[in-house]
């Protein structure tokens, strides 16, 4: 089921509708303003019961396309720190694929290694947080 919502785009400051697919639940995703053609992140929030919300922010010209030219994946995901087991949110790249990295966490700021796995077509992925040792 697709719905139309009225955003602003973070760059011309326009209204744009966007078409946003409930089917595909909650996500996050890089499109360009139909306007302005700078890149923003949108942002899905999709309830149990079909209701939704919808935030743009600015994203960075290199969130805007992969090296295909593809439109990047970017995905917002919650993981439990290693070090002080709070939640918190990464945004992950899945159209750069399967990957390792080091990111400090928002709440304590200790350093976490993030592996990321993504499937070829890019429909599954997993993500899995450990503590580095110091």
């Amino acid at each position: 089921m697709r719905e139309l919502s009225e955003v602003i785009c973070p760059a011309c400051h326009e209204a744009i509708d966007l078409s946003i697919d409930l089917d595909a639940g909650s996500r996050t995703y890089v499109e360009e303003c139909p306007i302005c053609d700078e890149p923003m992140r949108v942002r899905v929030r999709v309830s149990d019961d079909d209701e939704f919300t919808v935030k743009v922010q600015a994203a960075p010209r290199e969130e805007a396309a992969d090296e295909d030219g593809e439109p990047a994946l970017v995905e917002e995901t919650e993981v439990t720190c290693p070090a002080c087991w709070e939640t918190v949110s990464l945004t992950i790249d899945l159209s750069a694929g399967s990957q390792t990295y080091s990111e400090d966490c928002s709440v304590c700021c200790r350093p976490m290694t993030v592996r990321v796995w993504v499937s070829e077509d890019r429909g599954e992925h997993t993500v899995d947080v450990e503590a580095e040792s110091d």
